[in-house]
């Protein structure tokens, strides 16, 4: 059998998988602060043999990669709901997982009084602590994440501080991917610590910087590609069947 088809195979299942990235995508084109999935690209390596370098290559995919570009800031006028301007994260820990990173800021207060977003996760403080909100009759937040509420039986213009919405700013050098739970982390499972450098607005939710224009014409892309490679395979089956024959002792 003609090596090339194991090529080819490789090549259909990183297709497959990549349609299941467009499709995930395409889900969440009206997810708060969303960011997509990266379908794997093209770029081979060469695979060594003992004499001289084999022809046929092999794509390479990177696991959890995602596009971590802003998606567009929408005003809502609701001072729990808010965006990161420019780069940077919130630090949350979800339901029934661990520390993670986060650009969703669809913010409310749980009944048990802790800062949530509408995921259910809690959103954590520079002290890595959930923050405890107690009942307000006005809310605000500073860009560099204080949380400031008049008391609800407080007397008029009274405030107090009840803590600060941890930010931290991801360098380059720190290497970010989407674990299973589709929150974001460190390559390593953990997260980065809050440096409070990142710029928070109230009043704003940012979008998924899904296009969907682009993702449907990568899933068209993604199945023409892979119909091209269902025909080299019948192609290499109907070669290897002609060398066959080729080889055969004559009666």
């Amino acid at each position: 059998m003609d090596k090339s088809i194991y090529t080819a195979l490789n090549s259909m299942q990183i297709l497959k998988n990549n349609q299941s990235v467009v499709s995930q995508n395409l889900s969440n084109t009206n997810v708060v602060a969303f960011k997509k999935d990266i379908k794997a690209n093209f770029g081979s390596v060469y695979l060594d043999r003992a004499k001289g370098i084999d022809p046929r290559v092999f794509a390479l995919s990177d696991v959890g990669a995602f596009d971590a570009s802003q998606g567009p800031l929408n005003p809502t006028d609701r001072k729990l709901d808010l965006a990161i301007d420019g780069q940077g994260y919130f630090i949350v820990k979800p339901e029934g997982g661990k520390l993670a990173l986060s650009r969703r800021g669809d913010l409310k207060v749980g009944t048990d009084g802790f800062l949530r977003d509408n995921t259910g996760a809690q959103i954590y403080s520079v002290d890595l602590e959930p923050i405890e909100v107690p009942p307000f009759k006005n809310i605000s937040f500073s860009r560099d994440g204080i949380v400031t509420i008049e008391p609800l039986n407080a007397e008029p213009g009274q405030e107090i501080v009840v803590g600060q919405v941890a930010t931290t700013l991801v360098g380059n050098e720190v290497k970010l991917v989407k674990s299973l739970d589709g929150y974001i982390r460190t390559e390593k499972g953990g997260i980065t610590e809050p440096d409070q450098q990142s710029s928070i607005l109230s009043g704003f939710l940012e979008g998924s910087n899904v296009k969907s224009v682009d993702e449907l014409v990568a899933g068209i892309e993604q199945s023409r590609t892979f119909e091209i490679n269902v025909k080299f395979i019948t192609t290499a089956k109907e070669l290897d069947e002609a060398g066959a024959s080729l080889l055969r002792i004559p009666n």
